[in-house]
């Protein structure tokens, strides 16, 4: 019979190793919890900015409407007016089309850093710092459009 205090080795090391698969195992179940809690904040990021994108197009739409209707009640100097309605046009896709831009490397450095995620990867979502673009747009209106805020509207 085996005393009260003394244990055999081999049950010592059973228990060691079952201790240390489970520890291991949950190691292992809080590491995937982490990071399937973070590929959801990222898939939420990314439906935001593809939001912020058809709202950007959207303001466009109603910036083309007004250049247009602008330029139909001043149409009694027919050449001045269309060529003044192509200009406002021209600078109104460009910065749609800056800020379209910038907002889709937002989405694909999300994506990139969901591929990383449980890679043992570089790009962890703590690391990007929660921006996941390149700073400001070229147009100046990064947080505006971030913040769900159209500019001009």
């Amino acid at each position: 019979m085996s005393s009260c205090c003394g244990e055999s080795p081999t049950k010592m090391s059973n228990q060691q190793t079952f201790l240390d698969t489970f520890k291991s195992g949950s190691k292992r179940f809080a590491t995937l919890v982490a990071d399937t809690g973070a590929k959801t904040m990222l898939k939420t990021d990314v439906a935001f900015l593809e939001r912020d994108i058809k709202n950007r197009k959207h303001t466009f739409g109603i910036q083309i409407y007004d250049i247009l209707q602008q330029a139909s009640v001043k149409s009694s100097t027919t050449s001045d007016t269309v060529f003044s309605a192509s200009e406002d046009i021209a600078r109104a896709y460009e910065e749609c089309k800056l800020d379209i831009e910038t907002l889709e490397k937002k989405i694909d450095k999300k994506r990139e850093e969901m591929g990383n995620i449980g890679d043992g990867g570089q790009g962890s979502v703590a690391e990007g710092g929660g921006d996941g673009g390149d700073g400001e747009s070229a147009s100046g209106r990064n947080a505006e459009l971030e913040s769900g805020i159209l500019p001009g509207y």
